[in-house]
C-alpha cells in the first residue's frame, strides 16, 4: 500500500454497515490508497448485522491529521445520521477535511432528512451518495478512482 499525500477516512460507530465498510475499505486499500477506519469510540464496535470491527483510529486521534484527509466515507444511512450530526468532535473533523476540499461518501438520505446535511460544511457540493442495494464493489472501485485522481 502506497501512502498518497492525504488519507481517506471511513467512520466506523455502532450500527453501522459493515458490508460498505469492508468493500470501500478493501477496494480503496486495493487501489494503494492510504485507508484509515476511524472509530467514533475506542472500542470494538459492532455494525448493523453484529461483525465487530476494531478501528484503526479513534475519532480523537484522527483530528490531529483531519487537514490531510482527501475523503470521509460515512457507511451509514438515513434515520441514524441523525445522532452523528450532534457529535462536536465530527462535526470538526468533517470542518477539517472541508478544508483539504475533501470528498465526502455517505449512504442514501431520506428526503426529511435535509438537517443531516448540515454536517457537512460545503452542503451537497462534494457529497456522493453510495447505493444501498446495488453492486457496492463496482461503486468501492468508482470511488477509489475519484479519490485516487486526488493524489
Amino acid at each position: 500500500m502506497s501512502q498518497a499525500r492525504g488519507w481517506i477516512a471511513v467512520l466506523w460507530g455502532e450500527n453501522f454497515d459493515e458490508k460498505a465498510a469492508t468493500i470501500f475499505v478493501t477496494e480503496l486499500r486495493a487501489a494503494g490508497l492510504w485507508v484509515k477506519m476511524v472509530g467514533l469510540n475506542p472500542l470494538p464496535i459492532s455494525g448493523s448485522h453484529g461483525m465487530v470491527i476494531v478501528p484503526d483510529f479513534t475519532l480523537d486521534e484522527a483530528l490531529a491529521a483531519a487537514q490531510e484527509v482527501i475523503g470521509v466515507i460515512i457507511p451509514y444511512a438515513s434515520p441514524g445520521i441523525k445522532r452523528l450530526r450532534n457529535d462536536p468532535r465530527l462535526r470538526m473533523f468533517c470542518e477539517r477535511a472541508a478544508k483539504n476540499e475533501a470528498g465526502f461518501v455517505i449512504g442514501l438520505l431520506d428526503e426529511g432528512d435535509i438537517d443531516d446535511l448540515a454536517l457537512f460544511p460545503n452542503g451537497t457540493s462534494n457529497l456522493v451518495s453510495y447505493p444501498i442495494r446495488e453492486n457496492l464493489v463496482e461503486f468501492g472501485r468508482d470511488l477509489a478512482k475519484m479519490f485516487g485522481a486526488l493524489v
